[in-house]
């Protein structure tokens, strides 16, 4: 009998004997169509969590994927795993295995797995990166529940637009044609907006739905990738969350792979795929490059110009005092706590905005269809 050894302690069983977990056909069909979905970063966040607690309470890492074969919804997921068991069976370090499944294990997280298995602080460094997801996908969340109201508003705005332009000021059409006076400019307006709307409705239809794909074509580009970037940080008002949006995801991954034993190095060239914006990563391209020839840290974040004056600065006080990962943990939560309020203050805005422009479209086509009907009136009247 040959044991298979990984870090994370010893797997006793003989090799071949394990017995494949029995995995039953969900019944009801809304779980099947979910289990054949894709991965989201929800599905990642779950199943690091799990393995830290498996892992912290007692299983190998061998036992830890078994139990998270059986007990996984997503296919993807669990053909992915069934490769990890099979790997670990072959002698494969757990970080070598599930380098081979970048869909489901990010670049981040491998890294941090070959630190902790290195020093066999695993559970402990999984745990870090659970929090870290879990703080991820609890901004991803709070910034869509702050966005649905707004973004229904704007729904009720084009369909309201769409409705009146569309289906009713065109019956109107007749019975101005028919007064034989000059229409008031508002009321030209309006019928030149509502016929262009029933002529090239498809047209619209088509850029609305083509929207999307063009934008990620065009992120596909290396320019593309850049020019949209740059202008996600210097849009009114969102520019700057945004920002402090990145800087967070930066300072809490640098401080999470510090704190785990990744070299400083390794670490900003891992971070760039974290960050989130090209303009960043490429910032920090040129940061690790200087650092390596021998500048300080701080200074280079400094003179790249993109970075807040609040990371540069504790930076180079945690550098002084030799507690970088904790200081650029605090660097994340002070940015968080200026994200949560300035999310607040953009819905806040945002939402009344919306209401008045709202009501100034409808009272708009009020009045332009009001206006050539007193207009009449006043005529018939004399």
């Amino acid at each position: 009998m040959r044991e298979n050894r990984s870090s994370a302690g010893v797997v006793s069983e003989p090799i071949g004997v394990l017995e494949e977990p029995i995995r039953r056909e969900p019944s009801n069909w809304l779980v099947r169509l979910r289990a054949r979905g894709r991965v989201t970063h929800q599905d990642r966040t779950i199943m690091t969590r799990q393995l830290s607690s498996l892992l912290s309470g007692g299983l190998t890492l061998m036992q830890a994927t078994e139990v998270l074969i059986e007990h996984t919804e997503k296919q993807k997921m669990v053909e992915a795993l069934m490769q990890v068991r099979n790997d670990l069976r072959a002698g494969w370090t757990f970080a070598d295995a599930i380098a081979k499944h970048p869909t489901l294990f990010s670049p981040l997280s491998v890294s941090l797995i070959r630190s902790g298995e290195a020093s066999g602080e695993l559970p402990r460094i999984l745990n870090w990166l659970a929090d870290y997801m879990e703080k991820e996908q609890a901004r991803l969340t709070q910034i869509r529940s702050a966005l649905t109201y707004p973004i229904f508003l704007i729904a009720l705005l084009v369909m309201a637009l769409v409705v009146v332009l569309v289906f009713i000021i065109p019956r109107y059409v007749e019975i101005f044609q028919e007064v034989g006076q000059a229409l008031p400019t508002p009321t030209r307006w309006l019928l030149s907006t509502s016929a262009f709307l029933t002529r090239w409705w498809w047209a619209l239809v088509l850029a609305v739905v083509a929207a999307p794909y063009l934008y990620r074509l065009t992120r596909l580009r290396p320019w593309g990738l850049l020019l949209t970037d740059r202008l996600k940080l210097r849009l009114f008002l969102i520019g700057p969350l945004h920002l402090k949006t990145c800087v967070s995801r930066l300072a809490r991954a640098l401080s999470l792979m510090l704190m785990g034993g990744v070299p400083l190095l390794e670490a900003l060239s891992l971070a760039r795929d974290v960050v989130g914006n090209e303009v960043l990563g490429r910032a920090l391209d040129e940061v690790r490059q200087r650092v390596r020839e021998g500048e300080r840290l701080a200074e280079r974040l400094r003179q790249e110009g993109v970075f807040p004056p609040l990371l540069t600065r504790l930076v180079a006080v945690g550098d002084e005092a030799g507690s970088l990962p904790q200081v650029l943990r605090t660097v994340a939560e002070t940015l968080d706590l200026e994200v949560d309020s300035g999310l607040k203050a953009l819905v806040s805005l945002l939402e009344p905005f919306l209401i008045v422009t709202l009501g100034v479209f409808v009272a708009f086509v009020i009045f332009a269809v009001l206006l050539p009907i007193l207009q009449l009136n006043a005529l018939i009247g004399r």
